[in-house]
């Protein structure tokens, strides 16, 4: 009994050990992002359940990055997309994003999609996804 008291104790020790080294690799290697501000505007169905997404920040990676970059990504699940459809995210009347479907039911835009770079967004503020010349949903954008 006190063998397996004496290993439980030596592999509690081995593993706090384990976890303060890769917190010191982590705190000498790591890259440090400093952001200015993020928001997101969730898209939900009517039972709440979230079925898109559009995330946006402006932000910099230390040392790495002189100023700082708008970075956006738009996600949605939906099965009125069809694969070729020219998808459009708007914030008020600002065009962000533009990007078509590859994959019917749903659409990933990263970066390489941003149109536009939003200066000073406001909570509140309406983002609205386009397609097909219509407005199809809108939600406000709040503090991520």
């Amino acid at each position: 009994m006190e063998t397996l008291f004496s290993l439980l104790k030596y592999a509690f020790f081995w593993l706090f050990a384990l976890v303060l080294l890769l917190l010191a690799i982590t705190l000498l290697f790591g890259k440090r992002i400093r952001k200015r501000w993020e928001f997101e505007a969730e898209f939900r169905d009517m039972s709440g359940g979230e079925f898109g997404e559009f995330d946006f920040e402006m932000s910099k990676i230390e040392k790495e990055e002189a100023e700082y970059s708008f970075k956006a990504r738009f996600r949605m699940r939906h099965e009125s997309l069809c694969k070729g459809q020219l998808v459009q995210v708007y914030l008020e009347d600002l065009l962000v994003m533009r990007g078509t479907v590859t994959k019917s039911g749903r659409i990933y835009l990263r970066d390489s999609a941003v149109v536009s770079t939003v200066r000073k967004p406001e909570p509140g503020q309406v983002c609205r996804v386009v397609w097909g010349g219509i407005e199809q949903f809108r939600a406000p954008i709040k503090a991520d």
